[in-house]
Formats: C-alpha cells, structure tokens, sequence
C-alpha cells in the first residue's frame, strides 16, 4: 500500500489503534441501539460529529478537505485521475441500478426532501468517510515498513470493511431508502458496493484528498434522493 502525500506525516499511536477498533465495532452496533430509543439525530452527531470530524480531527490534525484559494481549478483538476473517472463511472451504475431498484416515496414530504438534499445528502457524502479512512489508516501506517505493516494493513481493511458492514447493516438499513429485488440490476448494486469502499482507500492515497471520494458519494446520494423522493426527517426523533 503506498504512502502518498499525507501518510507520511501520520503517525498513529496505540490511541489510535483503540479509537479505531471502537469505531469499526462499538459505535456501529451503539448508534443502531440509540436510533431504537431516540431516533436518528443523537446517533447521526455521535456518527459524523463525535467520530467522523472531532476525532478524526485531533487524532489526524486535519479533515484533508483543503482548498487552495489562488489555483482552485488546477486543485480540482489533478482530482480527475483515471481511478477517480472509474470510480464515478461505477457510481454512475449504480445510480442506473437504483433506478429500476428503489422504492419510490413520492415527494410526499416535499418539505423533508429537501431538507434532506440539502442538508443531509452532502453531509453524509463528505463525513462518513472521514471515520472509515481513519479507521484503515490508524492500523496502516503504525508501522511504516516490513511484515509487521503487512499484518497491521490486512487488519485495518478487516476494520473498514466492518465498520462499513456493520453501520449499514444495523443502523442504516433501519431507516434508509428502500428497494426492490429487480435482476440483474440488485446483483450490479451490491457488487460495485462492495467494490468502491476498497477504491477509495486507493483514490484518497493517490490524491490526499478527501474531495474526490466526497464528490462521488455525494453524486450516488443527490441521485438517490431526486429518484426516491426520500426524507430523513421523521426518522430523526422518536416521540413517546
């Protein structure tokens, strides 16, 4: 695995280690209990706010979303690499798949559509992979070289790909868009699902950036909700 850009400024402790294993296990199985007594509020600030940007932040001293104000388009153009064109391109199916696939709401909240469009769509696409990253990277980069970083990578992939499984397994699934088994459009979904997470460990090494992966994240979630006509907000608070 290389150490492009930022990683070699990256040094995780045994901290890190800790908050990551926490991250990948506990918080998942800990926000899908919470979403069952309050709602999807308190979990989501748990989810984005406490992990995705405090830890995130004081444990890697930086988000990695930078802008570079006096070459803004030359930033945003060295993103257009081939694996960043792959990977939206992928993206691009499985909004086609979700097309034939997701159960359509019908705008019938049309105030909690856009809402949710505006507020939690970007949201989720830019914060949630600054977790998932961190997770992989704490274990990654502890050792720097040798067998030992071999082992430490094949354990923070276990990590990430848990943390990704588990949070949508048990707290998104719980409340998220919904869809229709159509072949072979649900076989292509789950397939480049399970494919992109992998990608972005590759595109955020290759670029430092968080941007990229971002963007294309939050191309699948716009997409989704202007098929779906989905709202977040009745989920949010449980009332007794």
């Amino acid at each position: 695995m290389t150490s492009d850009y930022v990683f070699d400024n990256y040094k995780p402790t045994s901290l890190d280690l800790i908050l990551a294993a926490i991250a990948a296990i506990l918080m998942p199985l800990a926000v899908g209990y919470l979403f069952d007594l309050t709602g999807a509020l308190i979990p989501l600030l748990i989810y984005y706010g406490l992990f995705a940007v405090l830890i995130v932040r004081w444990r890697k001293g930086s988000l990695d979303y930078k802008i570079e104000k006096e070459n803004l388009k030359a930033q945003f153009r060295r993103y257009l690499t081939p694996l960043f064109i792959l990977l939206f391109m992928l993206q691009g199916i499985i909004v086609l798949s979700s097309w034939f696939t997701l159960i359509r709401i019908g705008y019938v909240d049309p105030i909690g559509w856009i809402l949710t469009l505006l507020i939690w769509a970007p949201i989720n696409a830019f914060a949630e992979q600054l977790i998932w990253l961190y997770t992989f990277d704490s274990y990654a980069e502890f050792y720097k070289e040798g067998r030992k970083r071999s082992v430490m990578v094949f354990i923070g992939g276990g990590l990430y790909i848990a943390l990704i499984g588990i949070i949508h397994a048990v707290f998104w699934g719980k409340f998220l868009l919904e869809s229709n088994y159509v072949f072979p459009f649900t076989e292509l979904f789950f397939s480049i699902q399970f494919i992109m997470p992998i990608g972005y460990i590759f595109l955020y090494r290759r670029t430092g950036s968080m941007w990229p992966i971002g963007i294309i994240h939050a191309f699948l979630n716009i997409s989704g909700e202007l098929i779906s006509g989905y709202s977040i907000i009745p989920y949010l608070l449980v009332l007794a």
